[in-house]
């Protein structure tokens, strides 16, 4: 099993997806505007620094982590800890990884922003699930692309074009509505001015 794919379980069946992001590019193309010398050659974006002594290339500045003394901290020295000081435990990669489907309804994908939309493709999908997909059942399983401590939930799902996953975080949002129903005001007929229909804006 490739540890690249995506694992689900629906019971005793498992089935395993190759996945490719879906982005903009793929769906409608894409264009790029390319900057051209005087010779024809590519032109590059470079920075140019606040004094104007300098012009840095591309891949000449980058993001650092220091401590308060200003020293160069390693990413991977970097722990996540909770309020109280303690160390966290990351999330494994669930790639490679069986994760159990469970069966949920629309309005459950709804409270998730989608931040990426998997394609998936599967040699052969368990029967049971490809039933249920096929009737429009909406399943979600926990995703972690690789090790962190903020896990994502996975939708699967088919449509006329295939089988997606939606990778998603909770909104933090509840839906709220207007239950009140708001009656129009009855007329009074004491209010009624006969002369009202007469009125005509020339005379103003």
């Amino acid at each position: 099993m490739s540890k690249r794919a995506i694992v689900v379980r629906l019971g005793e069946e498992q089935t395993s997806f190759k996945f490719v992001r879906v982005d903009r590019g793929k769906l409608y193309g894409r264009k790029e505007r390319v900057i051209l010398d005087e010779n024809g050659d590519r032109c590059v974006a470079a920075y140019l620094t606040p004094d104007g002594a300098a012009l840095v290339p591309p891949g000449g500045t980058a993001h650092i982590y220091v401590d308060e003394a200003f020293d160069y901290v390693d990413r991977k020295a970097l722990r996540a800890i909770d309020e109280d000081g303690n160390e966290l435990v990351p999330f494994a990669s669930t790639l490679g990884v069986a994760q159990e489907l469970a069966p949920v309804r629309p309005e459950r994908l709804l409270d998730h922003v989608i931040s990426s939309v998997y394609e998936l493709d599967s040699e052969e999908l368990g029967a049971n699930l490809k039933q249920a997909l096929a009737d429009g059942d909406i399943f979600e399983c926990a995703y972690q692309y690789r090790e962190g401590y903020d896990p994502d939930a996975l939708f699967l799902l088919e449509n006329e074009e295939g089988t997606f996953g939606l990778i998603g975080q909770p909104s933090g949002f509840e839906l709220i509505a207007r239950e009140a129903d708001v009656d129009a005001p009855e007329e009074d007929d004491d209010d009624d001015d006969d002369l009202s229909d007469d009125f005509d804006f020339s005379m103003m």
